[in-house]
């Protein structure tokens, strides 16, 4: 076969790709200018929050993992709190920090309590505190160095960072919520205050600080959560929009902060009840004030369903202009099609699934991803972190009996077109210690979605899909 039967044979298979995406790229397009004009929908229940009784409470529950025959499902890590002493450098870090103890006794009797070496001996001191599970010896540590630091160097001086983040470490460690809180908002200010609003270098701030509010949200940390999701927006906006500025669209945090903005909104949307706090005058002026200092524009509300619709939109427009990323923009069309089936709008989802099958059908190396987006059911939302917290308490902090217990439990269940549980049945065996927990696990799989399986572009009904959940009290 001849160079020029090769290259019509190969601009042949090229030329419906080519077709497809620049279809994609249009529909977006359009969808993008339109979108403003539409309404919200109304938001869906919220998941029946039930009282769990006994002595046994939920309190964390894991993404679900597929359960297949022959095969051990690879369940998330589960967070455990290593004692140092069964470390095997407990001992040498132990001589370390006497070491170190003795060093900073010199110093301070040569050249006084606010001497600049001291900073450098702290924050190692500290450090290996840290490490050995010393929390509050460490806090302590780290809180002489920033004070040291602020007398040689100044109140707003960056050195002090890094003992800072380390500070904030062992706060979190022992579940102070509130310092933790505190000394967040105090590396924003710091940081803020020396780059500026336009300076690249505030980026990971703001994604740090961003992260905080929603982890400070799942946690159920505080009394204004609707104003920790507003605040999280307005901080993924300016990066989002910061990366795109500085380093160009193209950039690989630049989709990674419309997934957040994603996330973020899809909990706005489901957590209209939190946003009432949002829209008081002393709120919105403070959340107006960070969009000053931001230079961000946005409105006084933050916006759910739109604005998690817009950023998924502009995601697959990214991709969509790159003809190297078919396997990118086909999930980018089945995460947005997921966007729609959890609200309800289920004729859209529809087309996205069905764009998303298409262009894969056609490529030739679409056939794994084919199985990995549709051959079986997955959990939504895909972008979101999907464990659910129940008891408002985060899993570093301990119990008075030790450390929280996990188990897990199996469910069988169908999944219909439109992403709905039906018919579950659970194979745990269970018992009185257990039955309340499992039933709020049920509960919980009873009002949760699924991407329904994908065959020839359509959804279809499936029977017998059997997922592990592990979940924590």
């Amino acid at each position: 076969m001849n160079n020029t039967t090769n290259n019509t044979i190969a601009s042949r298979r090229a030329a419906p790709r080519r077709a497809l995406l620049a279809l994609v790229s249009l529909l977006v397009s359009f969808q993008l200018l339109a979108q403003q004009a539409e309404t919200e929908p109304a938001p869906s229940t919220e998941t029946e929050q039930a009282q769990a009784s006994g002595p046994l409470v939920l309190l964390y529950l894991d993404a679900p993992v597929a359960v297949f025959p022959g095969v051990d499902p690879d369940m998330p890590a589960p967070v455990v709190v290593v004692d140092p002493e069964d470390d095997p450098g407990f001992g040498q870090r132990l001589d370390s920090i006497r070491a170190y103890q003795l060093a900073l006794e010199e110093i301070e009797l040569n050249g006084g309590v606010w001497d600049r070496q001291l900073i450098e001996e702290l924050t190692a001191l500290g450090s290996l505190q840290q490490q050995q599970g010393y929390h509050p010896d460490a806090i302590e540590t780290f809180d002489r160095a920033i004070h040291v630091n602020r007398i040689n160097a100044g109140l707003h001086t960056l050195e002090q960072i890094p003992a800072v983040e380390q500070l904030i470490e062992s706060y979190e460690a022992l579940g102070d919520w509130e310092q933790a809180d505190l000394y967040n908002n105090y590396l924003f200010y710091v940081q803020q205050k020396a780059y500026g609003p336009d300076d690249p270098r505030i980026i990971p701030v703001l994604d740090s600080l961003a992260k905080w509010n929603i982890r400070a949200f799942n946690i159920g940390y505080g009394d204004a959560r609707g104003m920790r999701l507003s605040t999280a927006m307005i901080l993924f906006n300016a990066a989002a929009r910061m990366v795109s500025t500085h380093y160009g669209p193209n950039d690989g945090r630049y989709v990674g902060y419309m997934e957040d903005i994603a996330n973020s909104a899809y909990l706005v949307a489901k957590n209209p009840q939190l946003m009432v706090e949002v829209g008081r005058p002393e709120n919105r002026s403070m959340q107006q004030l960070l969009r000053d200092k931001l230079n961000e524009s946005g409105s006084a509300l933050p916006a759910g369903y739109s604005a998690g619709e817009r950023a998924l939109l502009t995601i697959i427009r990214h991709y969509s202009q790159r003809e190297d990323s078919v396997p990118e923009l086909a999930e980018a069309l089945a995460n947005l099609g997921d966007w729609y089936l959890l609200f309800e709008r289920r004729r859209r989802a529809i087309t996205r699934y069905t764009q998303a099958w298409e262009i894969l059908s056609i490529s030739e190396n679409g056939e794994n991803q084919l199985q990995q987006l549709f051959a079986q059911v997955v959990p939504l939302p895909t972008f979101a972190n999907q464990a659910v917290n129940f008891g408002r308490i985060d899993l570093a902090v301990k119990k008075d009996s030790g450390e929280h217990a996990f188990a897990t439990v199996d469910f069988v269940f169908d999944v219909t077109i439109n992403g709905t549980v039906r018919s579950i049945r659970m194979l745990t065996e269970q018992t009185s210690k257990n039955s309340t927990l499992l039933g709020r696990v049920r509960r919980q799989l009873r009002n949760s979605m699924f991407r329904p399986v994908i065959e020839e572009g359509r959804p279809v009904r499936t029977k017998g899909n059997h997922f592990r959940y592990r979940y924590w009290y």
